[in-house]
């Protein structure tokens, strides 16, 4: 099984944590989780960087 990723650019920050948040537990429920285990943590990685910068940028409006 080959799991695409979505581009974070093309997502809204709910968007990615809907995916992100579904993914996981599907792939729990699966027992494939471990499969793509460093994937999955890079990609949550982009996204946590992402949504630090967002709310970075909403306390400084």
């Amino acid at each position: 099984m080959k799991l695409k990723f979505p581009n974070l650019d093309k997502l809204t920050d709910i968007e990615a944590i809907h995916w992100y948040t579904k993914t996981v537990n599907q792939l729990s429920k699966e027992g494939k989780l471990s499969e793509f285990r460093d994937e999955l943590l890079a990609w949550k990685k982009q996204m946590n960087e992402r949504l630090f910068e967002s709310r970075k940028k909403g306390l400084d409006e």
